[in-house]
């Protein structure tokens, strides 16, 4: 069971196994790009690449859909960011129950997003976490753990393709160990529990009295969704390459303090400085720092404020 991405190096993985994947669940198809067409989950693509059953269920509460279940007699429930809560008739339906990869080292960062909340509060290390499902959301029994170095110029995207591909071989033989029954569970320690809820719109935000480094971690746990975003001159543009620069600045934060050939830099909280390399005005593509400035005539003093919810 898995919908984006993000679950297709998993899928892959155990199809090439020496077990049976018998059938894969994903979300129905969605609307998606200009013309709103319908758009095939990332997991459906592959899945009929490798002739593997495809179901699709509106919701998987549904009699019908356990029938279905049923029909294939699964000895294990693999989920891998399938996209919705999945309740105990249908987690208890195999006789070995259900299985989880997590994007994050359990338990810590509980929850939808864990990979943008690892970057955003400044954790150095993440990591995939193979565990058993039961009704509390990401609160099994651990299986495995591997880790994962954050690198400085991460953002979600790339650091979400590292996961998935370190999580893949981790899910493997986590079912490989499963089959023989040599993996003992462990029980999550409940005084470490941290969240990560899933994003908002209204996370983008850039509040410039943030300091710097914030405001760096926000640009790149948000990329590629909500994007990290603030008003100049009326014109909401969002950041997508930015980095903190030594020195204090003694401007009211979101004033623009120096402007350079290939960047410009504006003043954060507590005196901090952020150098801005790569941005993007709204209906415009991205493009470089230096592209902004000669095109919208920057200027020191200039101001960047809170740019309302689009």
């Amino acid at each position: 069971m898995g919908s984006p991405q993000f679950a297709v190096p998993s899928l892959e993985s155990l199809f090439s196994s020496t077990h049976e994947v018998v059938a894969v669940v994903t979300q129905p198809d969605r609307p998606k790009g200009r013309n709103l067409l319908p758009h095939p989950p990332p997991v459906k693509v592959v899945a009929h690449r490798l002739g593997i059953p495809v179901l699709q269920p509106v919701t998987t509460k549904s009699d019908i859909f356990l029938e279905e279940m049923r029909s294939f007699h699964p000895d294990l429930l693999v989920v891998v960011a399938y996209g919705e809560i999945l309740r105990a008739t249908l987690l208890n339906l195999p006789p070995n129950g259900a299985v989880n990869l997590h994007a994050s080292l359990l338990p810590k960062y509980r929850g939808a997003a864990p990979i943008p909340w690892a970057i955003l509060q400044g954790e150095s290390h993440t990591g995939a976490t193979t565990m058993l499902i039961n009704e509390v959301m990401d609160g099994g029994a651990i299986l495995l753990q591997e880790e994962c170095t954050i690198l400085p110029a991460d953002t979600s995207h790339a650091l979400t393709k590292k996961i998935a591909n370190l999580g893949a071989p981790l899910l493997k033989r986590t079912v490989d160990l499963l089959q023989r029954k040599e993996i003992t569970p462990k029980p999550q320690d409940l005084t470490q529990v941290t969240y990560a809820p899933k994003l908002r719109k209204e996370d983008g935000k850039i509040d410039w009295n943030n300091t710097a480094s914030w405001i760096s971690r926000q640009i790149r746990a948000f990329d590629p969704w909500p994007g990290s975003f603030s008003c100049f001159r009326d014109l909401r543009v969002k950041f997508w390459l930015a980095h903190t620069k030594e020195g204090e600045a003694k401007d009211p934060p979101g004033t623009v303090i120096a402007v350079m050939k290939h960047s410009f830099q504006i003043a954060c909280g507590k005196g901090t400085i952020l150098e801005v390399l790569e941005i993007q005005p709204e209906n415009r593509p991205r493009f470089p720092a230096a592209d902004f400035i000669h095109g919208y005539s920057i200027h020191p003093q200039d101001r960047f404020v809170s740019s309302p919810v689009p």
